[in-house]
């Protein structure tokens, strides 16, 4: 960028007569380049390179006899179940939609809180700008696109291993191959990483694509193979996120139990498919004639060529047959309702098998109240794996000089009780809670936005003397309500959905 001013100042300065335009230009160049010297701090880290020689992904596809096996022995089968369900997560949509939604029953919405201040005896002036680059840190990992991501592959295969890139102003979360890593220590309640070096063994050219820790300790790996194969890296900056955090000692992905499940609808779409295409089969049986005597009235060739004729134009799915004797037709199939009963029966069976209600997936006796509850009972188990994730960036934070005395708290909040939530720190805040930065944090504004929007909109845009409130009832006087100012339509203002009883759900639905 430098470069770029040296060529183009000069002309350009030269073409303006106008010192204020001068003046400018040069602030202008100032700006530039400060955006240098920004995304010079940023990290682009490059995870593979296209123009080597790509290494494909291949999951084998294991039978619901071998899920039985490796559940039986989870430890000693920890890839084999890691192979299993990321080939099921790209082959079944049921599957799939099952992490998906416990994945979307969070949206990450946080808050910072101080951390071991005194306030009476905390500096203004070195808080505020200990908090502001707390919050630039935050805002640096992209939380709200880049965290999912850990939640879902904890949630599809128990436990993500990750590690830190900080570059200047920039950290970046790089996934590491499961089934190199493992966990042995926990520290500041976050599980640390053993990394297996003997990785790089046959792939020296993905070094480069780590960062520089890793070079350095498969350098003492080389040194004393046997000795340091496995190492543990360094912390905070590396972590293991687990979903089941109460078995520290191997990976049992949360929802292999209803792989088997899976299978079973699987083979039952199998069979009805074969079934369709038998009942789309049809037979064409051409009898020979025969007189009172047992003589054909036909001859045998000229029979035969008939039915060849008739067999040449037929399609694939209907089939020929010369016979001298009449043919009856024996089923034993079962009606199409019932065929389609039992589909619905095996995908309902696999929700309940994954302790989800099947109320949430396109089931015809959905009750709202009984889905809220559901909600909410599956949304415990996910903000269990956020709080962990929350332990692994307090860790982080706190480990650097201007995040010693703030801590970050994840919300429990998901789209589906968003209102709720925001009405409980709405209420507390006018009783004088400090729950405003809570409250905008759940209503999808985080504290970094929140003064400076007020700024925007408040002192620069001045969007609050350009629109004015719309007026209520409460804001009116007994005149202008005499007037027509406002209505009263009588009857009281309607009940949010989950305080409706089933009665009340029908009758809403009827009117």
């Amino acid at each position: 960028m430098a470069d770029i001013k040296k060529r183009t100042a000069p002309a350009l300065v030269a073409e303006t007569a106008d010192d204020t335009k001068k003046e400018d230009f040069v602030s202008e160049i100032g700006i530039s380049e400060k955006f240098a010297e920004l995304f010079a701090n940023r990290a682009h880290i490059r995870f593979r390179d296209l123009n080597r020689n790509y290494r494909g992904c291949f999951f084998p596809k294991y039978s619901k006899e071998d899920i039985t096996e490796y559940l039986r022995n989870p430890r000693l089968h920890e890839k084999q179940l890691r192979d299993a369900v990321r080939y099921i997560y790209g082959a079944s949509p049921h599957f799939r939609r099952v992490i998906q939604y416990f994945t979307g029953l969070t949206d990450f919405s946080y808050i910072v809180e101080p951390y071991k201040i005194d306030p009476k005896k905390a500096n203004i002036k070195t808080t505020n700008s200990n908090y502001r680059k707390t919050l630039n840190a935050l805002s640096s990992m992209g939380i709200p696109t880049q965290f999912p991501k850990i939640l879902t592959v904890c949630l599809r295969e128990d436990v993500f291993f990750g590690t830190l890139w900080v570059v200047g102003d920039d950290i970046t979360i790089q996934q590491l191959p499961s089934d190199y890593c493992a966990i042995s220590t926990i520290e500041g309640n976050v599980f640390n990483v053993d990394f297996d070096f003997s990785y790089f063994d046959s792939r020296r050219d993905r070094l480069e694509y780590y960062p520089e820790e890793f070079k350095r300790k498969y350098e003492i790996y080389q040194k004393s193979m046997l000795k340091s194969r496995w190492q543990e890296l360094d912390s905070p900056t590396s972590f293991a996120i687990k979903a089941n955090a109460d078995i520290p000692g191997y990976a049992l992905p949360p929802f292999a139990g209803i792989l088997r499940e899976i299978y079973e609808l699987e083979d039952y779409k199998i069979l009805k498919m074969e079934k369709t295409e038998q009942d789309n089969y049809a037979l064409l049986n051409m009898i020979l004639p025969m007189d009172d005597d047992g003589k054909w009235l036909l001859d045998h060739d000229r029979a035969k060529d008939f039915w060849r004729n008739l067999d040449a134009v037929l399609p694939d799915m209907i089939g020929s047959v010369l016979n001298p004797m009449k043919i009856d037709k024996i089923s034993f199939e079962k009606t199409n309702n019932g065929d389609a009963d039992t589909i619905a029966d095996a995908e309902q069976s696999l929700f309940t098998a994954a302790g989800v209600s099947s109320l949430l997936f396109n089931n015809p006796k959905a009750s709202a109240n009984a889905l809220l509850l559901s909600i909410k009972a599956d949304q415990c188990m996910t903000y269990g794996i956020v709080k962990s994730i929350g332990d692994m960036v307090n860790r982080f934070i706190q480990a650097q000089t201007y995040g010693a005395h703030f801590k970050v708290t994840f919300l429990d909040v998901s789209p589906f009780n968003r209102k709720e939530v925001g009405d409980a720190y709405l209420k507390a805040a006018t009783y004088g809670i400090p729950t405003i930065s809570a409250y905008a944090a759940s209503q999808g504004i985080g504290q970094a936005e929140l003064d400076t929007m007020s700024f925007l909109e408040g002192e620069v845009l001045g969007l609050q003397d350009m629109f004015r409130p719309i007026q209520s009832s409460s804001q009116m006087s007994s005149d202008d309500l005499e007037s027509g100012g406002a209505t009263d339509e009588g009857g009281a203002p309607p009940k949010d959905m989950e305080d409706l009883t089933e009665s009340g759900e029908q009758n809403r639905e009827d009117a």
